[in-house]
């Protein structure tokens, strides 16, 4: 396997980069911030071998946090079991000050490298997509989803809400597997507020009688999980019932990630 053999400093400049600071926090100007971050080590995928990518962080205030393609913030700036294609990652300094870069994540000769792509689904049907676009290897390229069979086909349509994982293989059977989650159209604004407004931020309930008050966007996202784990065991609204329908809207909602959309 290649690994750099010297530091690799990757600037703004890059086309490849896609370099920004903004905050988490309220009223924290980041715009003069000099938080930056930049790859300093990484191993290409090798077949059914992932790889691993290392980023290093200077600037800002305090300590740091990283994180990958959006997904949780840690406190490691190692990145492991990549396999080849596009990524983004981002740093966050202790006033929630963030920096981002794009890099790509080579294959070698004979290896595999696949980007995966979606569409939204409907929160009730399953409307979603999800497109594979893969090269390298041996021979012909199949591809499967969530253990299905394989073909060469590398769209899959009427794919339902949640994580998928798409696999292709080679004619040597070298493959490569990653995850995708396919989010619903549903939203916290037009779907799940007029639904808790109507039916749980009333009088001598959730509008301040009874603990959580659900009055506002920000309560609600703060109380999401709770929110789905008791509207579907039924236990919530009390003294009222909720359809079917709107059910299936909360728990959508809340698998999307309970954003504040």
């Amino acid at each position: 396997m290649n690994r750099f053999s010297a530091l690799m400093i990757i600037t703004c400049l890059s086309t490849l980069i896609n370099c920004n600071s903004n905050s988490d926090t309220p009223g924290i100007d980041c715009s003069g911030s000099d938080l930056s971050l930049e790859v300093i080590d990484f191993i290409k995928s090798d077949c059914d071998v992932p790889g691993s990518v290392s980023i290093s962080a200077s600037g800002g205030e305090g300590d740091y946090t990283y994180s990958i393609d959006n997904d949780d913030f840690q406190s490691s700036s190692i990145f492991e079991n990549l396999f080849a294609g596009n990524f983004t990652f981002s740093v966050k300094d202790d006033i929630g000050c963030t920096a981002n870069l794009r890099f790509t994540l080579e294959s070698e000769p004979t290896g595999i490298t696949m980007d995966l792509s979606g569409s939204q689904s409907n929160c009730t049907s399953n409307t979603g997509t999800i497109s594979a676009e893969a090269s390298g290897g041996v021979g012909v390229l199949r591809f499967a989803l969530d253990g299905g069979d394989f073909s060469e086909i590398n769209e899959f349509l009427s794919v339902s809400p949640g994580i998928h994982t798409v696999t292709v293989k080679d004619d040597e059977e070298c493959g490569v597997s990653k995850t995708i989650q396919i989010k619903t159209m549903t939203r916290l604004s037009n779907d799940i507020m007029p639904i808790v407004i109507k039916d749980c931020a009333i009088s001598g309930c959730h509008n301040g009688s009874q603990s959580p008050r659900l009055i506002s966007k920000s309560e609600v996202i703060a109380n999401a999980s709770r929110i789905k784990a008791e509207t579907q065991a039924g236990s919530m609204p009390r003294d009222r019932t909720l359809t079917q329908t709107e059910i299936d809207l909360i728990a959508c909602w809340v698998d999307d990630g309970a954003e504040d959309n």
